[in-house]
């Protein structure tokens, strides 16, 4: 599908051992030096990440941290682009924190419940009716995350019904 980006890798595909690689290449060092690096825990296999970085599981496809007022498209946990602004609910009504599926989505959504509001791009995670969309981000939504135009566009292009939203504060 186009605009839609998977994790990677393959279920079932292996990794390189990094341990054992990391370990050959102390031969040169000699035995006591090979010996005390090899009895040190070594780094993860995947790098750190920045500090800007997505705060989510490497499930999520995309993520939202509210106390950042930040989402973004992740694939294996690392953002596919930059981080994009986005506002949320008001402390009377906020937007939920968890894990998410995609249900719908609905490019020129109106807002039934809230006089008939403009919702583009909607992509719906929650039984409540909360959604990514197009929207003004001056004010505070209802519990959805609200979006500038190309952003909210891109995350309707990229998302599809199943898949995972994680939103933490």
């Amino acid at each position: 599908m186009a605009g839609r980006h998977r994790r990677s890798p393959a279920p079932g595909a292996t990794r390189p051992i990094t341990r054992t690689v990391a370990r050959t290449a102390l031969a040169p060092l000699g035995v006591a030096s090979a010996a005390a690096l090899a009895a040190a825990p070594l780094a993860a296999a995947a790098p750190a990440q920045p500090a800007g970085a997505p705060p989510c599981e490497d499930t999520a496809d995309v993520c939202v941290d509210l106390s950042r007022g930040t989402a973004w498209l992740t694939d294996d946990g690392r953002a596919t682009g930059d981080p994009m602004p986005i506002t949320s609910g008001s402390p009377d009504d906020p937007t939920p924190t968890g894990t998410f599926t995609v249900q719908r989505k609905e490019r020129y959504h109106v807002s039934k419940e809230f006089d008939d509001a403009s919702m583009p791009y909607s992509v719906f995670f929650d039984d409540e009716g909360r959604a990514f969309h197009s929207g003004n981000r001056a004010s505070n939504s209802h519990g959805c995350v609200r979006l500038d135009k190309d952003d909210a566009k891109a995350v309707f292009a990229a998302l599809e019904p199943g898949d995972e939203v994680q939103i933490v504060r």
